[in-house]
């Protein structure tokens, strides 16, 4: 007979509640590391959320999807890992990172002018992507902890293959919304420019 986990909504909520506090930890370090330690904006940092710096605005867009999607290809890969859980809060607390550095570079380079360029540019693609890479996340501790439970043999080898579909499924959906937030954030940009 199947066995059927089932995850109670208050866990789930608890769950999501706590991967919400890993960004939000990074995006405290991120803006205190930003406004103290490095006034040079590096892109490996804020992730390609703060000002455009040297390229073109497409150029800026699709690079920030492709580091996007290769981070999701890394949440992917770590739930097939019994340890992958650590690296997956990491990844999350990267995420948070690079926006509040991004707001700290918009905050040092235009003071309180920043105020409408972090609401209008940095923040609804940060919280766009904060859901894709909450639910990346929320997927890998999942399929690491089935991982860690096949090691002990508490799982059934044959339920292995239509998980892993699913898995699949979901990580190319949220590969696709990544595409669609970048999309939508590249209009965004390219329409504030034109308009300043």
């Amino acid at each position: 007979m199947r066995r059927i986990s089932y995850t109670a909504p208050c866990k789930k909520s608890l769950m999501i509640y706590l991967l919400t506090c890993v960004i939000a930890a990074g995006i405290i370090a991120g803006a205190v590391y930003q406004s103290r330690l490095s006034p040079s904006p590096s892109l490996l940092i804020h992730q390609y959320s703060a000002p455009v710096y040297g390229c073109s605005l497409s150029g800026y867009a699709i690079k920030g999807l492709l580091l996007n999607v290769l981070l999701l290809f890394i949440a992917f890969s770590l739930g097939f890992f019994a340890l992958g859980q650590p690296f997956g809060l990491l990844l999350l607390f990267y995420k948070g990172f690079g926006t509040g550095s991004a707001a700290s570079i918009l905050y040092y380079s235009y003071g309180l002018k920043a105020v409408a360029k972090v609401m209008i540019l940095t923040l609804p693609k940060a919280l766009g992507l904060y859901t894709v890479f909450i639910l990346a996340v929320r997927e890998l501790i999942r399929a690491s902890g089935y991982t860690l439970a096949c090691w002990y043999g508490k799982e059934r080898s044959d339920e292995k293959s239509p998980a892993l579909k699913l898995y699949i499924i979901k990580y190319l959906v949220l590969v696709f919304i990544a595409m669609l937030i970048s999309a939508c954030d590249a209009a965004v940009n390219l329409l504030y420019v034109r308009l300043s």
